[in-house]
């Protein structure tokens, strides 16, 4: 899967831009505040439809504009494909592939499959509960559409279960009526978590290598779901094991939940965390450990997807070699070349050992 051009018009920072891709490796260089990350960005947003960063739409609007404007052109296989997202502030936000309107925007997600790394991800997904389930979503909904469908519907009965439990606190419990809103969030619930587990299962051997290949095994990485470690072997249970086990536990919150009106329990705030030596990453670990734990993480997604897909996604990599030492970056260096095709940002030419034929663009004369 290789992108081969970008335009944007108008796009944050920029009113228009055409960009040419290299096959292999772009390192775009330019001074803080030219729109790098803005690039990578906009990347992102063909492959799942909205912003990596979690901006709202409008936020991406120009000032003085009332839209913006994204086309990525692409080779599937052998194929030539295009993408194209359009946001109006009158008119809302619409998707194209190949010229043909689609129904629904989601239905972008797992057609052009990118991974991406940015320095704040560090801190906001490995210290904070909420965008570690994020990544893992984005992540899962990008080689499966069905869970993509599934989160959406589970969100649906989230949101009327809570107004539910609300009106309970003013009417009094009516517990045949919570009976069937507790069977069909489990019945929502319970794949989507089955889902999570097993995608986990397939990433933790990537992060182990790939950890170790950075730090020189000096610790050992590993992943947990809802407070059980994760190995290549787990016992997966079964989709109706996890309906059940989530039935089981709203039964047990229930008068707490019918206290504070909203539901406790569910894919929503379940826990999913990175270990290093069997200890929680974001108690302990420094800003370097952090930082090389989620480039391994990164690294295990684009073989995740390369397994569901049969094409390795493009790799975004925003200034990662800020706060790496030699060898950090000369290992990030050797897993790029294993990759087809990789897009780097960074503010001056970060290493001499660059791939071969890499394509370097300014955007002091681009933009």
């Amino acid at each position: 899967m290789r992108l081969c051009q970008l335009t944007l018009k108008p796009y944050r920072n920029f009113k228009q831009i055409d960009l040419c891709l290299s096959e292999r490796v772009t390192l775009i260089v330019a001074d803080n505040g030219r729109g790098k990350s803005n690039i990578l960005e906009a990347i992102s947003y063909l492959s799942i439809g909205k912003s990596i960063r979690g901006s709202r739409d409008q936020e991406i609007v120009p000032h003085g504009e009332e839209f913006f404007d994204i086309k990525g052109q692409w080779q599937d296989a052998d194929r030539d494909r295009e993408l194209r997202l359009f946001y109006g502030t009158k008119d809302g936000k619409r998707a194209f592939v190949d010229d043909a309107a689609l129904e629904r925007v989601s239905e972008v997600v797992s057609l052009f499959q990118s991974v991406h790394f940015a320095p704040e991800d560090v801190a906001l997904v490995l210290r904070f509960g909420p965008q570690r389930r994020r990544l893992l979503d984005i992540l899962v909904s990008q080689s499966d559409v069905n869970y993509l469908r599934e989160l959406q519907r589970f969100q649906r009965i989230l949101t009327q279960r809570n107004h539910f439990l609300r009106g309970c606190r003013g009417r009094g419990f009516a517990a045949d009526e919570l009976e069937v809103w507790d069977g069909q969030l489990a019945r929502s619930g319970g794949p989507i978590r089955r889902a999570r587990v097993k995608a986990l299962t397939e990433l933790v051997p990537h992060v182990e290598r790939h950890y170790r290949l950075f730090c020189d095994g000096a610790e050992r990485a590993g992943l947990v779901y809802q407070g059980a470690a994760i190995t290549a072997e787990a016992d997966l249970p079964s989709e109706e094991e996890c309906v059940q086990e989530l039935q089981s536990e709203l039964l047990e919150v229930r008068l707490q939940e019918l206290k504070v009106g909203h539901t406790c329990r569910g894919p929503h705030r379940d826990s999913f965390g990175f270990q290093l030596d069997d200890v929680a990453a974001d108690s302990f670990g420094s800003q370097g450990q952090l930082k090389t734990l989620l480039l391994a993480w990164k690294m295990a997604e684009l073989r995740f997807l390369e397994a569901r897909s049969g094409q390795l996604p493009v790799l975004l990599l925003d200034d990662v070699f800020s706060e790496l030492d030699s060898r950090r970056t000369d290992a990030v260096l050797e897993s790029v070349e294993q990759l087809d095709q990789v897009v780097f940002t960074a503010p001056k030419n970060p290493a001499e050992a660059l791939p071969s034929g890499f394509q370097q663009i300014s955007l002091a004369q681009s933009a």
